[in-house]
């Protein structure tokens, strides 16, 4: 398979006031029908030149610390061995004509999704012929990223074979799980099959949903999304590009925010570095970006990488915060942030007795502002770090 086959993305954005809402793509055309039938969605892709996703949004978006654990409950109705599905094109009077036939159309999942040249994927296909039906029901299975167009795959297409597999066109249940590093994609009701690891913990986009490849038609029976807290190491701003978004913003919260102090009731309890953050918008939200000024661990910190999340509470100026600490372990509990007019922003750390501030820098770079610098001695081992 052609895994840079142009993905057509079609997604329906339903709006009420301020709140957005994304629903699964449905609607039918001459190569194409999508259609929901008692909660069950039916996506047929009859084109012989592209395959298509069906997304939504996980509300997870990339920066925020949370990774989405996706259990999805699908089926390929045109996934019988031995059998090939009629495929087509429409001519230049309007005609859908036949081009061909597919055997073993693909079908599988996506995540991470930004576009359809930044995502996750575990594709599928019908297994090897059984014509006794003495072998267990079997799948072949691939797993790749694409990342600005290019594709790296982690694993090629293989075989799996397990009784936890539904084979032919029944449903399978599918897990997309967060660990350490990547995804671990497994089968089956209680996980029974392990597929594979997908070696990339990136999020390119909040956006997860079907793969229909050419000739397949995929039933979704459920589909459910869960937030898992994941320490972030991903660089989401490169640097150029952070520069010229600041350079152009008419936030005046946002900017870049130069180390001025900090205190702490607690003598276990240390800074990890004189940080150098940078502001930015993102959504109703706004992320803290590290640029330098890490001490400890700072063979861990790359500029771009995200520092915090700050969600507004419905207060003025006053924001829940998740702080990755050196380790990029997340701390949310008891942690506020402040914005004050006169550009100075405050972190309270309640349960480890921390205050630290930074002011906004408002002229060039090389204008950094003196601060106050606190003792920024390492903490002795076995102390707390707030990094």
């Amino acid at each position: 398979m052609n895994v840079h086959l142009l993905l057509t993305i079609l997604v329906t954005v339903l709006c009420a006031g301020s709140c957005v809402a994304q629903s699964w793509y449905t609607g039918e055309e001459p190569l194409r029908r999508a259609v929901i039938q008692k909660d069950v969605l039916s996506d047929c892709n009859r084109n012989a030149d592209s395959d298509v996703v069906n997304v939504v949004s996980t509300g997870i978006v990339p920066g925020e610390g949370m990774r989405p654990s996706i259990t999805v409950e699908l089926a390929n109705r045109h996934n019988r061995t031995g059998r090939k599905y009629a495929v087509y094109r429409v001519d230049d009077s309007g005609k859908s004509r036949r081009a061909g036939s597919v055997k073993r159309p693909v079908w599988g999942v996506v995540w991470g999704y930004r576009d359809n040249q930044n995502y996750h994927a575990v594709l599928m296909r019908a297994g090897n012929d059984d014509f006794y039906g003495y072998q267990l029901p079997e799948l072949q299975f691939t797993i790749l990223t694409v990342a600005d167009g290019d594709t790296l795959v982690h694993s090629h297409w293989q075989r799996i074979a397990s009784s936890a597999i539904r084979p032919e066109t029944d449903y399978n249940r599918l897990h997309i799980v967060p660990t350490q590093g990547g995804y671990e994609i497994l089968l089956g009701d209680e996980r029974e099959c392990r597929i594979g690891f997908c070696r990339d913990d990136r999020l390119f986009g909040d956006r997860a949903g079907i793969y229909v490849g050419r000739g397949a038609c995929v039933e979704l029976k459920s589909w459910k999304v869960t937030p898992c807290e994941y320490p972030e190491r991903q660089v989401v701003w490169e640097p150029e590009a952070l520069n010229e978004y600041l350079r152009h913003s008419t936030d005046p919260t946002e900017g870049v925010y130069e180390f001025l102090q900090a205190s702490s009731s607690s003598l276990n309890t240390r800074l990890g570095g004189n940080y150098r953050l940078a502001l930015v918008a993102n959504g109703t939200n706004y992320l803290l970006v590290y640029e330098s000024g890490a001490q400890r661990f700072n063979d861990q910190w790359q500029t771009g990488m995200v520092k915090a999340v700050l969600r507004p509470t419905g207060l003025a100026n006053l924001f829940d915060v998740t702080w990755f600490d050196a380790e990029h372990k997340p701390l949310k509990e008891g942690v506020k942030a402040m914005i004050g007019d006169n550009g100075v922003l405050t972190l309270h750390f309640s349960r480890e007795g921390v205050i630290i501030e930074w002011n906004r820098a408002f002229g060039p770079k090389e204008q950094a502002r003196d601060a106050r610098q606190f003792d920024g001695n390492y903490p002795t081992p076995g102390s707390s770090v707030i990094p």
